[in-house]
């Protein structure tokens, strides 16, 4: 007589597993667990994880986000392709310094008709004001990386004071030997307070969120 041996494994491993006392169970659940979270604490990167020194943004993996209201309907959402700039880490994080320039022109929509309005002078005004700048005044982060981007932010002509929310997501070596560092950092603020008031108060809204994706290339 001829027996089944892959069904038989495979019904006396399911009753193995049964049999097992509820306490072993939650045993090896936990310990799952617990190795899952090591990992992820592991992985989690840390402001000592920094190296300290001269930083130029890396064009090609880093942007700017933004997001507004379009018709009360939808959270739009946009960003800008082109953002050039340095920063510095210091050896305590007070010391640290941002500077950075964003083209208005690389605005991205995937719409070229609405990119087009909206570097138009109702809106950005590319052409009197074809960038928006800035320019860091403190810098602080704990030792989880976690902190606040304190700075002068230029759009439309205006300056005004805003505070980043910031996030080290990352540092470490590139793929040449190079030395990384990457940040996320986010803000929100009132474009009707940089002269920006078309379409306002329903077409457009006037809050907008910024998110920058931001990696540094040690120098």
């Amino acid at each position: 007589m001829r027996i089944a041996l892959r069904p038989l494994l495979l019904a006396l491993t399911l009753g193995t597993a049964l049999a097992l006392p509820a306490h072993a169970q939650q045993s090896a659940s936990g310990a799952v667990a617990t190795k899952a979270a090591a990992r992820t604490a592991a992985a989690k990167p840390a402001a000592e994880d920094l190296v300290a020194g001269d930083y130029v943004i890396d064009v090609a993996h880093s942007h700017v986000y933004f997001f507004i209201s379009h018709l009360g309907v939808s959270r739009f959402m946009g960003r800008f392709d082109d953002i050039k700039g340095t920063f510095m880490i210091g050896q305590k994080p007070t010391d640290s310094a941002v500077s950075a320039t964003v083209s208005v022109s690389s605005v991205n929509t995937k719409h070229q008709k609405l990119e087009d309005h909206l570097r138009s002078p109702d809106f950005f005004d590319a052409a009197q004001f074809p960038t928006m700048t800035f320019e860091s005044t403190r810098v602080r982060w704990n030792n989880r990386g976690e902190g606040v981007l304190s700075g002068n932010l230029t759009i439309h002509g205006v300056t005004k004071p805003v505070d980043f929310d910031l996030k080290l997501t990352g540092a470490g070596k590139g793929p040449r030997g190079d030395t990384r560092a990457g940040f996320e950092s986010t803000a929100t603020i009132k474009r009707s307070d940089f002269g920006m008031n078309y379409g306002l108060p329903r077409v457009v809204g006037d809050t907008v969120e910024i998110a920058l994706s931001i990696e540094g290339i040690r120098q």
